[in-house]
């Protein structure tokens, strides 16, 4: 009758377990004694799934019976046969000859893996074994050893995609959080670099770390972005792009407040300045904050060239972010309302050009520029062997087709053809697709008010990017600063061993980065 009552009570507790079971639940369930009774319990808390193994064995030299339970997709079969099972089944007969083992003896003299730590608690223990390591659990203990087995493969560190360099590192962040702190502590051996390793989402429990240079940045950056993270409330994994979106003072805003960046040497030159990095596992990209638009404007090139030559090709490229966003209205709004500001030979060449064209330049644009969009995203879709040819053969096939149909002026196809030239010199991805949606209302304002409601727009935009701010840094800085230090890498990029101080803007504890009177060959006065 009693082994009956038992039975159906182990029914019932495996029954409630079987439901969804969340972490803070968890949290009230711990290990027994009883090994077969701990197995029970946390596979049906994982449902049974078919890649969780279990294996019951002796403690050789001893009668004491163990178990060990993992994740065969996740954990290292060979490290735990080597550093579990062996020991402990081969290797223990030769350093025990005695009935019973100690729990201490089994984790201090027994074990070689590289990290053993205890517990007894459910959640732990499932979110451990669910990052791949191996839980032993041994008969008459109320607590169990989870031992450090990860050993799921990624993709090996190769080039950056987004953010190709002629001149710099090679190397771009993996999917791996592991490697990717490796390969900034590999650049950047300084002992006041921290690491704040935490968790996020209820079900995901996505690892994440905080990188910062303590003693350099603000204290309170780091705390106010450590509450905006952890004021975050979600179920399913994010990527670290997803939560830069959800932790921004004005997340609908299409410019980007945070930059996100796939190359460690650009995460080490803004730590060093005495900005914030958020690092995630399962992802590539690194989130750098606070970020403004000169900051998105920098590409790792500017720094790796004479200064003039820098200076010359990051003002370009601001001519060229000007042009990206604004070339099809201008076009719009002379040809429209003020033809008199161009030469008459041009406007006649002009007029030629659009002889027979159906449609008036507003509605030529947003033609030409829909299809630009189609033809840009097919192109990012589209397998890379064919994407890139699909890309340029279409745009050369649908551009020609359509200047011999009559749809659109050659003209309007060199405008368009030049705005999209334009926006691919911005190094900020994002930055980038922000240029591409202000077209279009430049255009109707140009369609409607000529000049005057460009001015208006300009007006109207440059307020409300300067009203910006990304964690509490306004948006428009170091342009709009009052100082001089910080204005020496804004549109021009002055030589190196003149920015002997970090950016004022971001308030670092130590504002001094360099002592050029230090270096090797200078002058002692």
């Amino acid at each position: 009758m009693f082994g009956f009552l038992k039975t159906l009570f182990k029914k019932k507790q495996n029954n409630a377990e079987d439901m969804n079971v969340q972490s803070e639940e968890l949290k009230e369930f711990r290990l027994s004694g009883n090994i077969q009774d701990n197995i029970d319990r946390l596979t049906n808390i994982m449902n049974n799934s078919g890649d969780i193994k279990t294996r019951e064995f002796n403690i050789t030299g001893s009668n004491m019976k163990a178990a060990i339970i993992y994740i065969s997709t996740l954990a290292n079969e060979d490290m735990i046969q080597e550093h579990i099972l062996k020991p402990l089944i081969i290797e223990s007969a030769t350093m025990f000859n005695k009935t019973q083992v100690s729990f201490q003896e089994i984790k201090n003299s027994m074990l070689s893996a590289g990290s053993v730590k205890e517990s007894e608690t459910f959640d732990e223990i499932v979110l451990d074994i669910m990052s791949g390591d191996t839980l032993l659990i041994i008969q008459g203990y109320i607590k169990g050893l989870l031992i450090s087995t990860s050993g799921y493969q990624g993709r090996t560190v190769g080039e950056p995609a987004l953010e190709p360099s002629i001149k710099g590192p090679q190397e771009a962040f993996v999917e791996i959080l592991k490697v990717n702190v490796g390969l900034i502590r590999r650049r950047l051996r300084d002992p006041n670099l921290c690491f704040e390793m935490s968790k996020i989402g209820r079900r995901s429990k996505s690892n994440y770390a905080i990188v910062y240079i303590k003693g350099i940045v603000k204290e309170e950056l780091v705390t106010d972005i450590k509450e905006r993270l952890s004021g975050l409330d979600l179920d399913e994994k994010s990527t670290v792009s997803q939560l830069g979106t959800m932790i921004v003072d004005r997340p609908s805003s299409i410019f980007p407040q945070i930059q996100a960046t796939e190359r460690p040497d650009k995460v080490i030159s803004a730590i060093t300045e005495g900005r914030v990095a958020v690092m995630m596992d399962g992802t590539p990209d690194v989130l750098l904050a606070p970020a403004t638009l000169p900051i998105l404007m920098q590409s790792p090139d500017d720094y790796f060239e004479n200064w003039l030559i820098s200076s010359a090709i990051r003002i370009t490229r601001y001519i060229a972010l000007f042009i990206s966003g604004l070339f099809p209205a201008i076009y719009i709004a002379i040809t429209s309302f003020h033809p008199g500001m161009l030469p008459t030979q041009l406007i006649l060449s002009i007029a030629r050009t659009r002889t027979g064209v159906p449609f008036p330049a507003m509605i030529e644009a947003i033609i030409m520029e829909f299809v630009l969009e189609l033809l840009q995203e097919a192109g990012v879709r589209l397998p890379r062997v064919v994407g890139q040819t699909v890309s340029i053969v279409g745009g050369l096939v649908i551009g020609q087709a359509a200047v011999v149909a009559g749809i659109v002026s050659p003209i309007m196809v060199i405008i368009v053809s030049i705005t999209a030239i334009t926006s691919y010199t911005i190094p900020d991805y994002s930055l980038g697709l922000a240029t591409r949606i202000v077209r279009v209302p430049f255009m109707i304002l140009a369609s409607t008010l000529g000049g005057f409601g460009v001015t208006i727009g300009l007006l109207i935009g440059l307020t409300y990017v300067a009203s910006l701010k990304s964690f509490g840094v306004n948006y428009l800085k170091p342009i709009s600063t009052d100082s001089i230090d910080d204005l020496k890498d804004s549109f021009i990029r002055m030589p190196l061993l003149s920015m002997k101080k970090r950016p004022e803007m971001f308030n670092p504890q130590d504002p001094v980065r360099m002592n050029p009177k230090k270096r090797r060959g200078s002058d002692e006065n």
